[in-house]
């Protein structure tokens, strides 16, 4: 299942004194390479056995509080684990290559 953030509450229930992984997409519906990446990034729960929480934030949505992750363009996918960044991944990506950078990103 995917959260949708749209506000700092949103945001401060996913990741404040959240234990575990998590995996933000900043994206919008109009960009194509977002939609391209959407069948990888829902397939991420079930690559990982549900160990790693989706979340999207919308950029023209939610546009303040996308800018506060400052990302270098769409997608950008942020991965955290107890509420910390581990690393970032921008743009397109084939889904194995998208599923072994986040493994990378777990261990």
């Amino acid at each position: 299942m995917i959260t949708e953030i749209r506000n700092d509450a949103d945001l401060d229930k996913e990741f404040i004194d959240k234990k575990g992984f998590v995996l933000l997409e900043l994206g919008a519906s109009w960009c194509r390479p977002c939609q391209v990446m959407a069948p990888a990034f829902k397939g991420v729960e079930e690559e990982f056995k549900g160990e790693v929480r989706l979340c999207h934030i919308d950029v023209d949505e939610a546009e303040d509080l996308a800018a506060r992750f400052a990302p270098e363009g769409i997608p950008t996918f942020i991965f955290y684990k107890d509420g910390k960044e581990l690393g970032r991944i921008i743009g397109y990506r084939q889904k194995n290559k998208f599923f072994e950078d986040i493994a990378k990103m777990m261990k």
